[in-house]
């Protein structure tokens, strides 16, 4: 499901979706190619990821493993007809057979050859299905947290791509002294320090804005950088009975081009006051009500931010301000992800 794609102004040149020299190379990390619910076993699916495609597929027993999209016996596409058989995944071509590993397992007309495919480590957490990226091949160097960040329901999401990099779509969360002037929400102060946790990064922040049907409402708001690849924002307004986990996930996909995700997962406890044997689904159906809501109010703030992030330059020594807040900060934390080649000169991704 899309977001209608962005558009410029014919006034407003485009920015170049792949630029000879990226001002920011791809970070490692962790990065949305999409939501569990868009692979029921037996589905394949191929997702542009830092390149180069991505096939993605699920096996009759539930695994969901991805490869580099070329079988590596002629060269077809595995995600242009490939099917899953059982726990292996089928080449459209010639129909070789590859396991879970990506190892070939069969072939129609005898023994099968010593051939691999690339295989692109996968994750499922909070409903969202994430890719491992790192400049060298390495395995992953941490994992993604146990966190209660899920719903009554799986996420409801929309999609857009823009020329952008996911530093620049992360850094919009904590540069919160944007948000008056271009979203109209009032900012109050950190609720507490940001604070950092090696790739996570933490900040909870006092808003006053208005909410659909809730009216003008001041409450803190809890926000988390899973790396460079997602920003999720909880609002929890106990005293409504909602709990929302908002979700910004910017995937690198080309050069300077990202494909942004928005995902929203909700809890309420308007379904105590009903019979028990009924209470699941109202609760559930509550649930998809508020996330529905408020996924459209994100959607409406991020195509706000879309066009500034589409036409923007990256500043590697940025003019900050003493309200700049922890944009500085921000970036200094951001140099994790990069590869130490990059980092020769630390400014260009610090701001000093």
């Amino acid at each position: 499901m899309r977001i209608r794609g962005y558009t410029p102004p014919r006034s407003h040149p485009q920015q170049a979706a792949n630029p000879a020299t990226p001002p920011l190379p791809y970070p490692n990390g962790w990065f949305c190619v999409g939501f569990s619910t868009e692979w029921p076993p037996g589905q394949v699916r191929t997702r542009p990821f830092v390149g180069e495609d991505l096939v993605i597929y699920r096996t009759r027993g539930g695994r969901l493993r991805a490869s580099r999209p070329y079988c590596p016996h002629l060269g077809a596409h595995l995600g242009a007809g490939g099917k899953v058989d059982g726990e292996q995944l089928v080449c459209p071509f010639h129909k070789f057979s590859f396991d879970i590993e990506g190892t070939c397992v069969r072939t129609p007309y005898g023994p099968p050859p010593k051939a691999s495919l690339k295989m692109v480590e996968l994750t499922e957490a909070y409903g969202i299905v994430w890719a491992w990226h790192h400049h060298n091949g390495d395995s992953p160097s941490w994992q993604l947290p146990d966190m209660d960040l899920m719903g009554d329901h799986a996420p409801v999401f929309r999609g857009t791509e823009l020329a952008s990099h996911t530093q620049e779509v992360g850094e919009n969360a904590f540069d919160y002294w944007h948000i008056e002037p271009l979203h109209g929400v009032e900012f109050l102060g950190e609720a507490t320090p940001a604070r950092e946790a090696g790739p996570l990064y933490h900040l909870d922040s006092k808003i006053n804005r208005q909410l659909p049907m809730l009216g003008t409402r001041q409450h803190i708001v809890n926000t988390t950088a899973f790396g460079l690849g997602g920003t999720c924002v909880v609002a929890d307004l106990a005293e409504f009975g909602i709990y929302a986990v908002n979700w910004v996930l910017a995937t690198p996909i080309a050069p300077w081009r990202v494909r942004v995700n928005l995902a929203v997962s909700s809890r309420t406890t308007w379904g105590n006051r009903v019979p028990a044997a009924v209470r699941s689904p109202v609760s559930n159906a509550a649930a998809r009500a508020v996330s529905a809501g408020v996924l459209k109010a994100l959607k409406r703030d991020i195509m706000t931010d879309v066009p500034i992030w589409h036409h923007k330059r990256y500043m590697p020594h940025p003019k900050l301000s003493r309200k700049d807040g922890l944009i500085g900060q921000y970036r200094k934390w951001a140099t994790q992800f990069y590869p130490p080649t990059d980092l020769a000169a630390p400014s260009s991704l610090t701001g000093s």
